[in-house]
């Protein structure tokens, strides 16, 4: 995506939404994770 033209307020909103993302995935990545270890010990 070409940011070229964007204006601070812009920038600062799409900085915002990928930490968001990255967040999110880590979150993700977490929940999965601990559903797998109550899986394994439940077994």
């Amino acid at each position: 995506m070409k940011t070229d033209k964007f204006d601070k307020q812009a920038v600062n909103h799409l900085s915002f939404y990928e930490g968001f993302l990255s967040l999110s995935k880590i979150v993700i990545a977490g929940i999965i994770t601990i559903l797998i270890l109550m899986a394994i010990f439940l077994l």
